[in-house]
């Protein structure tokens, strides 16, 4: 294999040189070929050590090591590191018990209801609710309580996992700049007179439900994925194992708490070589640190290596990456193909063995519709069908999900109106927290549009399915399978979860809403969204089609009935 002049540049800073290093790789520059070359380099395999991003890498990773005759080397996640941590431990060991849902248990039970109660108490009295009313009968009362409930435990267990995941300090001031960063509370309720009054009751519950968290964990050796990057941060622990080099891979996507425990297998004398591209950031909402390439650069000292050659993407999709990231170099000389497409054309262009991506799951999620109704193969990725299959079950009870259409409704049309009738109840309540008529009406016209669209799928596919699908969660099973194709199919993705792919043929929807935007984000989620924007380019490896966005009629700037109601209860 013929490597390039960084490549070999690179190669020769492991061989000869001194101190750790950070590759700075554009997308499709062959970064873990590089880093793996590099192990070769190294005087010990057996002292090396490589952090992939997630299991299926790593499993990959150690396939391709041993068939290049380097089994000794230790590839594992950052996760399992940090529980290899946990059980090295003596008062651990085997111990552990790893549930996923942990801190929700935790949350919803008896003993942290009690503990919680008299926060619960203030936070409705901050926001003008009374329990008593609603026991009274009060059902708008009632239905605001649960609301607040909903978005207090909601709001919780995000707060919780960042905590973790970012290693906040304890005291208010570190609590409060985590929940301005993340932007937990909406700016209509960051305005509010009470707002301080109610962060302080959220920081004294976020305290209670961490302590009892940590407790549990000493307690009864139970844990939750966050606590394996944590728990070793917190507690004080070390690795019993020490290498001579420590390869990251992705590094501009880890968390705080990722590098902390990464660091724990180095010792006096070893040397990081971190990878990774600042412009393909794009997890900085799960806790990642937006700014993790410059903070291991600059907490490494690390020398820095460039590596700007793309094989992946052909001269006119360079172009396009180019105006994000100025210094990606094509190594192809083929033209390629972008060509910009309406919505429409997708379901009649798409064939199989192309990719399908979106920044929001909704125009997916529409996009199966139409592939499922003309018997198209597609693929999704086992999380995204039950996201799918999660974001239809929210629209109905679960009496409702469970119960035989036919006895029940007589039609799944009498369902359908009674759960449509629902959900623009929700929908509504949520436009009135949007200030500007025009926004407010776009924001009502979308959200019908899409509801309608589910529901009507939903309907035709009963219609169809009826003899062997007597109820909704029936019919999703079916659902379920259709999207799970597993060879000759077309395959839809997210951007987020597309990270790590590439297709000879691409299609962006949306594209011309790329960067997304909404109303408030901070700078470094728009710095992420146009990062987005470039791990979508950068996608293809011959055609890429720009899928134009859905016409949304113009409305005119104007009042209307929602800016003389009173809008009560809202659903975050």
């Amino acid at each position: 294999m013929t490597f390039t002049p960084e490549q070999e540049h690179i190669f020769d800073f492991v061989r000869t040189g001194k101190g750790h290093g950070i590759i700075d790789a554009v997308a499709g520059a062959g970064k873990t070929t590089t880093i793996m070359e590099c192990t070769s380099y190294a005087r010990d395999p057996a002292k090396v050590l490589f952090c992939a991003f997630n299991n299926s890498i790593a499993k990959e990773i150690r396939r391709k090591f041993k068939d290049r005759g380097m089994p000794e080397v230790t590839v594992q996640t950052i996760h399992s590191l940090g529980l290899r941590i946990l059980r090295e431990n003596s008062d651990y060991g085997s111990r552990l018990q790893l549930r996923e849902y942990k801190y929700t248990t935790l949350f919803q039970g008896e003993d942290m209801q009690t503990k919680l109660s008299p926060h619960f108490k203030a936070l409705c009295e901050l926001n003008n609710l009374n329990p008593e009313a609603a026991k009274s009968g009060d059902s708008r009362q009632k239905f605001a309580i649960k609301n607040l409930m909903y978005r207090i435990r909601s709001r919780l267990l995000n707060i919780n996992q960042k905590h973790r995941a970012t290693l906040n300090g304890p005291s208010f001031e570190d609590f409060t700049s985590l929940i301005e960063h993340f932007g937990v509370f909406t700016p209509t309720e960051e305005k509010s007179k009470t707002f301080h009054e109610e962060l302080e009751v959220y920081y004294a519950a976020h305290r209670l439900l961490l302590t009892a968290g940590n407790d549990l964990a000493a307690r009864s050796f139970i844990i939750d994925f966050t606590d394996m990057i944590y728990l070793p941060f917190v507690w004080k622990l070390n690795a019993a194992t020490k290498f001579d080099w420590i390869f990251i891979d992705e590094c501009q996507d880890l968390s705080k708490a990722q590098f902390a425990v990464a660091a724990k297998y180095g010792k006096q004398g070893s040397r990081v070589l971190a990878v990774g591209d600042p412009r393909q950031s794009i997890y900085g909402f799960t806790g990642a640190d937006v700014e993790s390439f410059s903070r291991v650069a600059r907490m490494t000292r690390a020398t820095a290596l460039p590596l700007t050659t793309c094989f992946r993407c052909p001269t006119t999709i360079i172009d396009l990456a180019r105006e994000i990231r100025e210094d990606i170099v094509g190594a192809k000389t083929e033209v390629g193909n972008v060509e910009p497409i309406l919505i429409e054309q997708v379901v009649e262009l798409a064939r199989p063995g192309d990719l399908v991506i979106s920044r929001l799951r909704a125009p997916l999620l529409v996009l199966v519709f139409d592939f499922i109704e003309r018997g198209t193969k597609i693929q999704v990725s086992e999380d995204e069908a039950r996201e799918f299959i999660g974001e239809l079950k929210t629209l109905f009870k679960q009496d409702e999900l469970q119960a035989s259409v036919k006895r029940r409704y007589k039609t799944f049309e009498a369902l359908k109106q009674t759960v449509f009738h629902r959900n623009m109840w929700v929908i509504r309540q949520n436009a009135g927290k949007i200030p500007k008529a025009t926004e407010r009406e776009l924001f009502l016209q979308e959200e019908t549009d899409y509801l309608e669209k589910r529901l009507e799928f939903l309907h035709k596919r009963y219609e169809l399915w009826q003899k062997k699908c007597t109820s909704v969660t029936k019919i999703l099973e079916r659902i379920k399978d259709q999207v799970s194709a597993k060879e000759n199919a077309i395959k839809l993705s997210t951007i987020h979860r597309a990270k790590g792919l590439e297709e000879d043929r691409v299609f962006i929807i949306d594209y011309d809403k790329l960067p997304w935007a909404r109303q408030q984000q901070k700078d470094w989620e728009k710095v992420q969204e146009t990062n987005l924007k470039y791990v979508a380019i950068t996608r293809a490896k011959n055609t890429l089609f720009l899928v134009e966005s859905e016409d949304i009629e113009e409305l005119e700037e104007e009042g209307s009935l929602f800016d003389d109601l009173p809008f009560g209860a809202s659903r975050d």
